[in-house]
């Protein structure tokens, strides 16, 4: 998908910039990729995927899937407050 991506934004900024405008675009995209706050998007992504693999795979224990769903609601809320303090903190 990031392929298709990436050559249909590539071929519309090539037709209408030219190459500067490709060369901006792909800077661009490099300054996106490594920066700091997707990078910590992406593995917080990853983490609440794992978690909720986790929970759903001890729904027997919890009341079933229901369980495994309050586990994960759970675990965005702690998320969602603590990252709420610390931007009051800074």
């Amino acid at each position: 998908m990031e392929t298709i991506v990436g050559f249909v934004a590539g071929y519309l900024v090539g037709t209408r910039e030219g190459k500067d405008g490709l060369d901006r675009l792909r800077s661009s995209w490099h300054s996106i990729r490594t920066s700091p706050e997707v990078r910590k998007l992406a593995a917080e992504a990853v983490t609440m995927a794992e978690m909720a693999e986790m929970a759903v795979r001890q729904v027997s224990g919890r009341g079933g899937l229901g369980g495994a769903v309050e586990d994960v609601r759970d675990m965005l809320v702690r998320r969602a407050v603590g990252a709420r303090e610390g931007s009051r903190a800074a």
